[in-house]
């Protein structure tokens, strides 16, 4: 199974993301795939879908603004309109922001990632060339199962979020008695009457089905390319970690081996520098907007209807389980580059000569450091992040249930 798995092998669900949004797949030279073209059908839908999900944003803003006339003729809650339409609204237009980060990020970025694909490939391992370091197999079965519990859950939250209007409507329709109120996904503005004309809430709904399917589609392409570049860091760097226990220093080709492996680690950092400069606004933006996030649907699940805590617990589910994937690939990929330390320390580099044992040194001062991912200078992407955004959050949750 090794020999067979290639590198455009690890993008399947990258690409599947992208054939969600309709976006072009990626493509790099070397690859083997053929070029995909793209009819103009599927490019005005990605536009329509993009559109779509960036008026999301400005829709539920313009909403905060008009709440007061939107909601005389629905049950105003004990708590207050203005923190119950808050808390709502604020918490889904985290997920719409977010999506549309990762969408700005996956075009704005495309070229960069295309080349970082290309150098990837030429880093890939070919059938014979040192096959028994790589354990390709070991990281695609972790990958892909990774990705496809994640996929399913995403498509799985979806799938609840949009059917619970319909629920809703049909229970009021079969079971109430009461008047039908038309109610769709989040609270957003549109130009047309929406809350008493079922064709107007037929269009908006399908509107909000079609922005989040988009925005869940780049938040899963965002995430799964990133899962992609750490699964590839961490497959050299378990590689160079294995050749430096093979590497004997006693042997005339010792300082050539090592040479090659001090310059593959070169250029793993390169690497590793351009994948942190793509993704460091969407690690900030994604951090930020999960703290606020998860805070303000914990409150819509707590205080203001059991009707929310429904709706809610998929957005609260979304957030911690995305939040918890990128976490988790950042502590992976921190963890995968200390290995190379204790690798190098415990060869039997005192058999090599001078020259060997300077270039060790020299790899060894290099490696002192631990690689992280950085959402720019603010935090670290590792598992403690993670622990200190759910902390923060639970605190932001209990403040406002003391103000309430």
């Amino acid at each position: 199974m090794q020999d067979s798995l290639q590198l455009h092998h690890f993008m399947r669900y990258p690409h599947l993301g992208c054939q969600l949004a309709m976006m072009p797949v990626y493509e790099w030279s070397g690859s083997g795939v053929p070029h995909v073209y793209c009819t103009m059908a599927e490019r005005l839908w990605f536009l329509f879908g993009a559109l779509n999900l960036v008026y999301q944003n400005f829709g539920m803003v313009i909403y905060l603004f008009v709440a007061d006339r939107v909601l005389e003729q629905q049950q105003r809650s004990q708590l207050g309109v203005d923190i119950a339409q808050i808390s709502e609204t604020c918490s889904i237009m985290g997920l719409t922001l977010v999506g549309t980060c990762n969408m700005w990020m996956l075009l704005h970025h495309r070229g960069d990632i295309e080349r970082l694909l290309a150098q990837l490939q030429q880093l890939y391992p070919r059938e014979g060339q040192q096959a028994s370091l790589y354990r390709v197999a070991h990281y695609y079965l972790k990958s892909d199962y990774l990705m496809r519990l994640t996929t399913i859950f995403f498509m799985s939250a979806y799938s609840y979020y949009n059917s619970l209007p319909i629920l809703e409507l049909l229970y009021e329709l079969l079971v109430t008695s009461k008047q039908v109120q038309y109610k769709f996904q989040s609270n957003t503005w549109y130009p047309w009457p929406v809350h008493n004309s079922p064709f107007g809430f037929f269009i908006a709904y399908l509107c909000q089905a079609l922005s989040s399917l988009v925005g869940v589609a780049f938040i899963m392409s965002g995430e799964f390319l990133l899962c992609f570049f750490i699964t590839q860091m961490r497959l050299h760097f378990d590689a160079i970690a294995n050749a430096f226990r093979a590497l004997d220093a006693s042997r005339p080709e010792a300082n050539k081996q090592l040479k090659s492996l001090i310059s593959l680690h070169s250029r793993l950092l390169l690497i590793a520098d351009d994948i942190n400069r793509i993704f460091n606004i969407t690690f900030l933006v994604n951090f930020s907007t999960s703290t606020i996030a998860i805070c303000l649907m914990a409150f819509s699940m707590v205080m203001i209807s059991p009707a929310s805590t429904c709706k809610y617990s998929v957005g609260l589910l979304s957030f911690l389980v995305f939040t918890l994937f990128i976490c988790y690939n950042g502590n992976e990929f921190t963890t995968a580059s200390d290995k190379l330390l204790p690798a190098a320390f415990y060869s039997n580099w005192h058999e090599g000569d001078l020259a060997f044992r300077k270039m060790l040194l020299f790899f060894m001062m290099r490696s002192c450091e631990s690689r992280v991912l950085r959402a720019y200078k603010f935090m670290t992407v590792s598992m403690q992040t993670y622990m200190a955004i759910l902390k923060f959050s639970y605190q932001l949750f209990t403040f406002m249930r003391a103000m309430i």
